[in-house]
């Protein structure tokens, strides 16, 4: 098993509308299409400017309808200077454009990570953000594993040394086993656990999983850390003084009244992760 489709999905947020997709999105993506020989499909999404009411003026109703032209148009070009892009550098790409109203682009984004291997997304620490919330409905609605792309990564996709957050849980085993093409191919895999959460039931010991990634991974090491202020920051620190290429983590949510409320570490991770972060749910 190997990944062989990836998607990535560059999104026009009307709620930011003068902020570009991050650069870091756009060059991971190709790198690891590269380094993994897969097919790229890039999912552009413009969410559509939308009218308060149908009683608008007309004024205000031009210039919502000018601004979404406006927004199409930045997308299509930014879309079809991607796939170039992709085709200079020898990876297979196919381009959609998703210029809609948000509910159908998050909607087309989750049927689009379906039908791949993994999602690729950048965050974004803005609550009422639209991008936000694509990437909570792509994580939690398609069934495939998400790779959060930090907005001011700078370095290449690599698969150097992965950090598998373990707590013994069936979401962090998810992860494992949806990340488990990548971390075949890693030089170094981590298994972290740390120690001070309230619940009792998670088994943070990383031996028993460590023995299992043993029989597929080239180089596997156990840590077990100390909680510093909370399990988020520690596993920040941990990442960042050991330079990690990238962090497996499992995600948690509870489902209130069609809204997700997010586990802490997952929402620090989905907001401001300090390296990419596969994610899964």
């Amino acid at each position: 098993m190997a990944y062989r489709s990836i998607f990535v999905g560059p999104i026009f947020d009307s709620h930011l509308a003068e902020q570009m997709p991050a650069p870091s999105l756009v060059d991971y993506a190709l790198e690891l299409s590269t380094l993994l020989n897969a097919h790229l499909t890039v999912g552009v999404g413009s969410c559509k400017f939308a009218a308060a009411s149908a009683g608008i003026v007309r004024a205000a109703a031009d210039l919502i309808a000018v601004a979404n032209r406006e927004r199409g148009e930045q997308a299509e070009r930014f879309g079809a200077a991607l796939l170039t892009r992709s085709h200079a550098a020898g990876v297979e790409a196919s381009l959609e454009l998703v210029h809609a109203e948000y509910g159908d682009v998050a909607d087309r984004f989750a049927r689009l990570a379906r039908v791949s291997d993994v999602a690729l997304l950048e965050p974004s620490d803005e609550a009422l953000s639209l991008m936000q919330g694509i990437v909570q409905e792509v994580l939690f609605g398609s069934g495939r594993p998400v790779i959060i792309v930090p907005r001011i990564w700078n370095k290449p996709a690599s698969l150097e040394t992965i950090i598998v957050s373990w707590d013994g849980s069936a979401k962090a085993a998810r992860a494992v086993g949806d990340a488990m093409p990548i971390l075949a191919k890693a030089e170094n895999v981590e298994v972290v656990s740390v120690s001070g959460d309230v619940d009792e039931t998670k088994n943070m010991d990383g031996a028993d999983i460590a023995t299992h990634l043993a029989r597929h991974c080239r180089r596997v090491s156990v840590t077990c850390l100390p909680a510093q202020g909370d399990v988020g920051e520690t596993l920040r620190s941990h990442a960042t003084n050991t330079r990690a290429s990238l962090l497996v983590m499992g995600a948690f949510a509870h489902n209130r009244l069609r809204q997700f409320v997010l586990g802490g570490v997952t929402r620090r991770m989905l907001s401001d992760p300090p390296l990419p972060v596969l994610m899964s749910y």
